[in-house]
């Protein structure tokens, strides 16, 4: 299994302090359960983080890129990447699991990975140069392909919140509480893991005391994308065929509307 479309968020969303919600119910406990076990972060991570959004095989950063993210991805002594917490996915099977990845770099900055049923995402968090997650900083990973791609939803908000609410694509909305572990070294952050299974979500607003504090959006061209993306990869060795791919005429079109 690949991971065939990820989607690294880093709180660069608005900020509100004043706007007010209208969902009041919460919905179930999400079972993140606080776990430490050694974790391994693949090699080929660090060319996805440059461009979590690009399929893979596609993304080619510059030498001088790719030793900068190596640097910020590099554990500092004695912080090697450890699986801090654990979301049981029952609707994926008894035994399928998503895990969250966490270390601490060379300067002291958070790192994370999403790993979704023994496949790791891209490393994403306050370590990326040029990125600082603020309030929320989550990953949107994308498993398996055509009508059988599931999404999860995994990485850390601000800890001083209690809830997440999160609109669908299909313009479904629920509200989280936000009970999962904190992220050990780094007490601002809580953990959040939700398995959205095929939906995508639209927007996410945390929540403190009936205010929404923070949001993220998906806007409709980067859904339809993710969409395309649903089937598998075109090969960069696919050459002039590969655009004329139904995958290059499907973001074409994406992106136009």
């Amino acid at each position: 299994m690949l991971v065939f479309g990820v989607l690294a968020l880093s709180g660069c969303g608005s900020s509100k302090s004043a706007q007010t919600t209208t969902e009041k119910q919460a919905a179930a406990p999400l079972a993140v359960e606080a776990i430490d076990e050694p974790a391994t972060v693949p090699p080929a991570a660090s060319a996805t983080a440059m461009c979590p959004d690009v399929p893979a095989g596609n993304c080619q950063p510059t030498p001088d890129e790719a030793e900068k993210l190596q640097q910020a991805l590099t554990p500092a002594h004695g912080s090697e990447p450890r699986a801090i917490a654990e979301l049981r996915l029952a609707a994926r099977g008894p035994k399928a699991r998503a895990r969250l990845i966490a270390w601490r770099n060379r300067s002291g900055r958070l790192c994370l990975e999403t790993q979704v049923e023994d496949v790791n995402g891209a490393p994403f968090g306050p370590c990326l140069p040029g990125t600082s997650c603020r309030k929320i900083c989550v990953q949107l990973v994308q498993t398996r392909t055509g009508s059988e791609a599931l999404y999860l939803l995994g990485g850390a908000v601000a800890s001083g919140n209690d809830r997440l609410q999160v609109t669908t694509d299909d313009g479904r909305v629920a509200t989280y509480g936000l009970t999962g572990p904190i992220v050990p070294r780094f007490p601002g952050y809580r953990v959040f893991m939700l398995d959205l299974g095929r939906s995508l979500y639209r927007r996410l607003e945390l929540l403190a005391h009936d205010q929404v504090v923070a949001e993220e959006e998906l806007f409709p061209a980067e859904i339809r994308s993710l969409r395309c993306n649903e089937g598998p990869p075109v090969l960069p060795s696919q050459g002039s065929q590969g655009r004329r791919s139904p995958l290059h005429k499907c973001l074409e079109k994406a992106g136009s509307q």
